[in-house]
């Protein structure tokens, strides 16, 4: 009789394990495809304010917007770096700032000249321009852990 009386916790078990051996191999092929992109940024002005990193998936929005995440890091010394989690295959490209006041934006004189160190992914930049998409841009894969390396301009 109190064989019985367990036999319906023994279906939640069954039930529980089964559903666990379906979706947890789903879950673990999604996880393996899953990429990091970590930034090494150098040439510091200063240990000043934050490193902003931002992970762009648009031209349009490259370099000043908001982008798809941005990272807020304590700089840490003459390299700081900051990691993207779970960065799906694609094509992307970074920028960052010194942000020495930690006012969340990079601050321009009156032409629209950064006064705060900046820089891009393949560390492409100008003086008296943006950085542009197409000279900014990397490609992710599966499974990927991309390192960046990418020099301040002041």
């Amino acid at each position: 009789m109190s064989s019985i009386k367990n036999y319906p916790y023994a279906i939640v078990i069954y039930s529980v394990l089964f559903a666990g051996a379906i979706f947890l191999p789903a879950v673990k092929a999604h996880s393996q495809t899953i990429s990091t992109v970590t930034i090494e940024a150098s040439s510091f002005k200063n240990m000043r304010g934050t490193l902003n990193c931002r992970l762009f998936t648009k031209a349009t929005d490259f370099p000043d917007g908001e982008g798809i995440v941005t990272i807020k890091t304590a700089i840490t010394g003459p390299t700081t770096s900051c990691t993207f989690s779970n960065v799906e295959p694609g094509t992307y490209a970074v920028a960052v700032v010194h942000d020495e006041n930690s006012n969340g934006r990079i601050d321009k004189n009156f032409v629209g000249v950064p006064n705060e160190g900046y820089g891009v992914s393949n560390n492409k930049t100008y003086a008296l321009s943006s950085p542009k998409w197409d000279e900014s841009i990397f490609s992710v894969g599966t499974s990927e852990n991309k390192v960046l390396q990418i020099k301040l301009r002041y």
